[in-house]
């Protein structure tokens, strides 16, 4: 069992407006499709696929986001998916 707990969920008055969220979601898709393109089964600099996915569902979890932003966040996370999936066929593999 993890010590740590998670704290509680944000109430929907204290989100970040979504303006704010693009910038990040910017970085998010660059870094994403960089590492599944380029090193789809190594962790890039030693962060793994769970660390990006953390980030997203961070983002998700602090900002208020419009439609096409959760759109943003669903292919990033999609695309995540199909790396582990991906990274743990060529493990079987060998």
């Amino acid at each position: 069992m993890n010590a740590l707990k998670k704290p509680p969920p944000i109430k929907a008055e204290n989100l970040l407006p979504s303006r704010l969220a693009d910038q990040q979601l910017d970085h998010l898709e660059r870094m994403i499709g960089s590492i599944v393109k380029n090193s789809p089964a190594a962790p890039v600099l030693g962060l793994d696929p769970e660390y990006w996915e953390s980030r997203v569902r961070a983002l998700v979890e602090e900002n208020n986001l419009l439609v096409v932003q959760q759109q943003r966040v669903q292919r990033l996370l999609i695309k995540l998916q199909q790396r582990v999936k991906n990274k743990t066929m060529d493990s079987t593999a060998a």
